[in-house]
């Protein structure tokens, strides 16, 4: 499978605030099946360890993109 490109950053380390994009990812075979159009735009406001968070997804002819805003709360306890 391909992962296509991957890059990711930092928006602010004061606010624990991070990117990430994925671009061309090959999701599937095409012998394994088709997919045409899917679009997700989710925003979640829970506070977890990778959220709120802000994502966008998009995949054409099985290839695979996204963006993605978070912010990381992880705790080592």
């Amino acid at each position: 499978m391909n992962i296509g490109l991957v890059k990711h950053g930092t928006l602010s380390e004061k606010k624990r605030l991070y990117w990430e994009v994925q671009l061309f990812a090959l999701t599937r075979s095409l012998t394994d099946g088709l997919t045409l159009f899917k679009f997700n735009v989710n925003w979640d406001r829970y506070e977890d360890d990778h959220s709120p968070a802000f994502q966008i997804e998009l995949t054409i002819f099985n290839i695979y993109s996204h963006f993605w805003i978070y912010q990381n709360n992880y705790n080592i306890y």
